[in-house]
């Protein structure tokens, strides 16, 4: 089974990329390959606990996290990051790894394709 990586590096306000990647990745499981996803820099913001997408007029990540739970889909986020844009707690439905910069970069080797959003 082939790997495959989304890094989501742009913040959920006015942007599109967190749920894209998300409709992505889930997407992957109907041709055998397993996504993961890292959310590095701003892109952190999309799995603070405080931060609801519909009230930013992006669509609900409700969704998204029952499929994370039904898939067991990898969900990563840079520690690095997430001090930066000072989120403090996560939304625990995400089932998010934090992970350091140095675990990322290294991460990054060992998947078939890596996509940046």
């Amino acid at each position: 089974m082939k790997k495959i990586l989304f890094v989501i590096y742009q913040a959920p306000c006015g942007t599109i990329w967190p749920n894209e990647g998300f409709r992505t990745a889930f997407g992957m499981y109907g041709e055998d390959i397993e996504p993961e996803v890292l959310f590095i820099d701003q892109g952190v913001v999309s799995v603070a606990k405080e931060t609801e997408p519909s009230k930013l007029g992006l669509f609900s990540l409700k969704m998204v996290q029952k499929y994370i739970k039904k898939y067991g889909t990898k969900v990563f986020a840079e520690k690095e990051s997430l001090e930066k844009f000072k989120v403090r707690e996560l939304d625990e439905n995400f089932q998010s790894e934090v992970i350091s910069r140095h675990q990322a970069k290294e991460m990054i080797h060992n998947y078939d394709f890596v996509i940046f959003m």
